[in-house]
C-alpha cells in the first residue's frame, strides 16, 4: 500500500456486466441489475449519485429513478446524458474530479439498452409492457449538449446517418494509402476479423464465434451490403440486450468501505476535445486533431506516453473510427486495439459501449496490475471524443479539472455548385435487398470550397462502387452529382 497516496484519490471499486437473453427486462431494470453487479450489496446504499448514459431504446426522462426504486434505493443525485459515444467516459471525467474536491463520495455510472427485446416484442405483434414515465420525473442534471449530426446544409440533403459519414472515411483512408479496393477491403476485413477473435473469449460479447476475413468479405449468412464498403458484420451492432455500470469513490473511502488495495483501479488521466460539427467541413478525413489533443491532454495528466500504454480499447463503431483513432494516436494496426472484442462482436448498445469498455479494462488492470490502459471514446460523426487512462496502480500526479478542447477548423462550403468539382470522400447506401439506393458526394469545388452531393443515377452508384472515385473530376448541379467521366 502507498502511505502517501492522498485519499481523496478517484478509484474505481467496482464494474458491472449484463448481456441478456430475449426475452430481457426494459433498460431500466437490466442497468438496476449491472448496478447490483458493480456495487454489491454493502455499496449500494452508500451511493450518493448515480449517472446514466442516455438510452435508445425507451424514451425515459429519468431512468435512474426507475433504477433505484427496482433497487429500493434512494440516491440523493441522479443525472442523465444527452446522445453520444463520448458519454460514459465524460461521466467518469466528471465524478473524477467531483470525487477529488469532495463534492461526491460514492458514485455509479451505467446504461442499458433492450433494443433487441423490443425489435422481436414488435415484430410479434406484441407490446412490452415497460415503464411509461411521468415527465415530472426529471434528472437534478442533464450532461452534455444535444448531439448534432448534420449541419442544416446536410441534413437538407437526407445526411446525418453514421451508416453515409463512416464509410465516407473509409474511401478517404483507401485513397491516401494507394491501395486498391480489394486489398484495402481486405486490410479492413483482417482488422475486424482480429476484432472478432476477442470478442470469442470476452464472456461478455453477443458474438463469441471468431470471424475470419473471407466471412467478413461475404456475402453469406445475412452478411448483406449495407454501406460501400462495409457488409453488414463491419458496423456497430446495436441489436443487443445488454447493461453495464461501474462505481467510483475515493482511496480513502474505498478503505473504509472494506475494499483491499488490489480491488481498486485508479483514474490516471483524462481528455476530451470536440472536431469540426459539420462532417462537410472537417479539416481532415484520416486523421482527427481532437483525438491528438485529447490523448495528449490524458497523457499528460497521467504522467505517460504511449510507450507505456499496455492495454488498449479504441472506439469501434466502424473500420474508419479505429484507423482514423490509430492513426492519429500513432499506433499500427498490427497493435491489439480492443479489449472487448468491438461495437461489432461484443455489442454496440447505442451510447453506453464505452462503458462496457471501462468496465473490460478494469478486469484487465486486475489481471495486469502494472499495466496501463487506454480507453477511448466517441460521439456523433467521430466528432466528440473522450480518452481515460487506468491503471492498477496508484497515479503519480493528481488530476485536473475536465476540459473541453475544440481542434478542427471548418473549411468553408457551400450549399450547391454548378460545374467541375473534385471527390474527396464518398460512398453508396444499399437497401436491404443489395440494390443501391442514394450515394453521397464530398467535393471540392473550382474556387476551393466543399460540397456535399447526392445521387441517386445508379449507373454512378455503381461507378462509386466499382472504382475508386476519390480524387476524380465530376460534375455538380446544384446538390446532385451528374457525372463521373
Amino acid at each position: 500500500m502507498n502511505s502517501q497516496l492522498d485519499p481523496r484519490t478517484p478509484v474505481i471499486t467496482g464494474v458491472g456486466q449484463v448481456t441478456a437473453s430475449y426475452p430481457a427486462a426494459e433498460p431500466a431494470m437490466l442497468l438496476a441489475e449491472a448496478l447490483q453487479v458493480a456495487a454489491g450489496s454493502h455499496v449500494l446504499g452508500q451511493l450518493d449519485s448515480l449517472d446514466v448514459v442516455a438510452i435508445g431504446t425507451r424514451p425515459y426522462t429519468n431512468p435512474g429513478s426507475i433504477a433505484a426504486a427496482a433497487l429500493g434505493l434512494t440516491i440523493p443525485r441522479l443525472t442523465y446524458t444527452t446522445h453520444g459515444g463520448q458519454s460514459p467516459q465524460i461521466l467518469v471525467n466528471r465524478a473524477a474530479w467531483d470525487i477529488w474536491c469532495g463534492r461526491r463520495s460514492v458514485v455509479a455510472i451505467g446504461g442499458a439498452e433492450s433494443w433487441r427485446t423490443r425489435r422481436l416484442l414488435r415484430r410479434e405483434g406484441r407490446g412490452t409492457g415497460w415503464t411509461v414515465q411521468d415527465s415530472s420525473d426529471q434528472p437534478d442534471e442533464v450532461v452534455g449538449s444535444e448531439l448534432s449530426m448534420a449541419s442544416d446544409i446536410e441534413a437538407a440533403l437526407g445526411f446525418g446517418d453514421p451508416l453515409d459519414a463512416y464509410p465516407m472515411l473509409e474511401s478517404a483512408l483507401r485513397f491516401e494509402s494507394g491501395r486498391s479496393l480489394d486489398d484495402h477491403a481486405r486490410l479492413v476485413a483482417d482488422l475486424w476479423a482480429g476484432f472478432s477473435e476477442v470478442a470469442a473469449s470476452n464472456p461478455h460479447a453477443v458474438i463469441r464465434e471468431p470471424v475470419g476475413a473471407s466471412s467478413l468479405l461475404s456475402p453469406d449468412g445475412g452478411n448483406r451490403l449495407i454501406s460501400h464498403p462495409y457488409r453488414k458484420l463491419m458496423v456497430s451492432n446495436n441489436d443487443v440486450d445488454q447493461a453495464a455500470a461501474l462505481v467510483m469513490t475515493s482511496y480513502g473511502k474505498a478503505l473504509a468501505l472494506g475494499f483491499s488495495r488490489d480491488d481498486l483501479v485508479f483514474v490516471h488521466g483524462f481528455g476530451e476535445a470536440v472536431d469540426c460539427d459539420s462532417f462537410t467541413a472537417r479539416e481532415a478525413f484520416t486523421t482527427s486533431n481532437a483525438i491528438t489533443a485529447a490523448a495528449a491532454d490524458a497523457m499528460a495528466m497521467a504522467a505517460a506516453t504511449m510507450d507505456d500504454i499496455d492495454l488498449i480499447d479504441i472506439y469501434s463503431c466502424f473500420p474508419s473510427a479505429v484507423q482514423v483513432a490509430a492513426r492519429s494516436l500513432g499506433l499500427p494496426l498490427s497493435r491489439a486495439l480492443t479489449v472487448t472484442g468491438g461495437l461489432t462482436f461484443a455489442g454496440g448498445p447505442w451510447n453506453n459501449y464505452v462503458t462496457h469498455s471501462i468496465a473490460t479494462m478494469v478486469e484487465r488492470l486486475r489481471e495486469q496490475p502494472d499495466s496501463l490502459g487506454l480507453v477511448t471514446a466517441n460521439g456523433g460523426l467521430l466528432t466528440k471524443h473522450a480518452m481515460g487512462i487506468y491503471g492498477a496502480r496508484p497515479p503519480v500526479r493528481a488530476i485536473t479539472a475536465p476540459a473541453l478542447r475544440r481542434l478542427d477548423t471548418p473549411r468553408p462550403v457551400v450549399a450547391e455548385t454548378h460545374g467541375p468539382v473534385s471527390v474527396v470522400v464518398a460512398t453508396v447506401r444499399y437497401q436491404r435487398d443489395d440494390v443501391p439506393s442514394h450515394g453521397f458526394v464530398v467535393a471540392e469545388t473550382a474556387t476551393g470550397e466543399r460540397v456535399l452531393l447526392r445521387t441517386e443515377q445508379q449507373a454512378l452508384l455503381a461507378e462509386l462502387a466499382t472504382s475508386e472515385p476519390v480524387g476524380r473530376k465530376g460534375t455538380a448541379a446544384g446538390t446532385e452529382l451528374v457525372d463521373l467521366p
